[in-house]
């Protein structure tokens, strides 16, 4: 599984791209847009075609999941730890994927079961944040242990090349931010054949 996380920020085209990536080995599309309004948010799920919006999760203003037929909700940190069973259980029988992320592998068993695949990060050293650097200790830790009752998706620093190193580690799919982003519309194609054949590349502990 690889995911798709969109810039914080809105920029030209950036429908378009999230149709082709969604076309073109990304298999979910995060919209995580902190400072933007509902209306923003509308908007932009307006200008891509309906047929995508199962494929896309939203990273804030839930309600939207009323408007347009959206495949998933996901909760950062602080709402998962605030958030009820009842609540989440709730979203669920909506037909939704159901997301949050995790910092630190020793919470990963005290988080509920009802999650459909929990980010793990940093894994690697961040190519969209400056300073932001990799818990070295993650990727060592998940070549060693598994979580049977929870899908791990690596976050943080997923390149081409960085995603070979989470080879014969238990993750479950990888969460793609800067890549796919800094990508000319010229070399965009190769950047994302660069992408599936690393993907296709390595193997995943069961």
């Amino acid at each position: 599984m690889l995911i798709g996380i969109t810039k914080e920020d809105f920029f030209t085209d950036e429908a378009q791209l999230i149709c082709f990536w969604l076309d073109n080995g990304i298999d979910i599309i995060h919209i995580r847009k902190p400072n933007a309004t509902k209306e923003e948010i509308s908007t932009l799920l307006n200008v891509i075609p309906i047929t995508y919006h199962k494929k896309i999760t939203l990273n804030q203003h839930f309600d939207l999941t009323y408007q347009f037929n959206v495949g998933g909700i996901h909760f950062k940190e602080s709402m998962r730890q605030a958030i009820k069973l009842k609540n989440l259980e709730q979203w669920k029988s909506k037909g939704l994927r159901l997301s949050s992320s995790v910092h630190q592998m020793d919470e990963i068993p005290q988080i509920l079961t009802v999650f459909d695949y929990l980010f793990l990060s940093p894994v690697f050293d961040s190519t969209s944040k400056k300073n932001y650097k990799s818990n070295t200790m993650l990727l060592e830790r998940m070549k060693k242990e598994s979580f049977e009752l929870h899908q791990i998706v690596a976050l943080g620093g997923i390149t081409d090349k960085t995603l070979l190193e989470l080879d014969r580690s238990s993750f479950k799919g990888a969460a793609i931010l800067g890549y796919l982003w800094e990508a000319s519309l010229s070399n965009i194609k190769l950047k994302a054949e660069k992408l599936q054949t690393s993907w296709k590349t390595i193997v995943l502990s069961p």
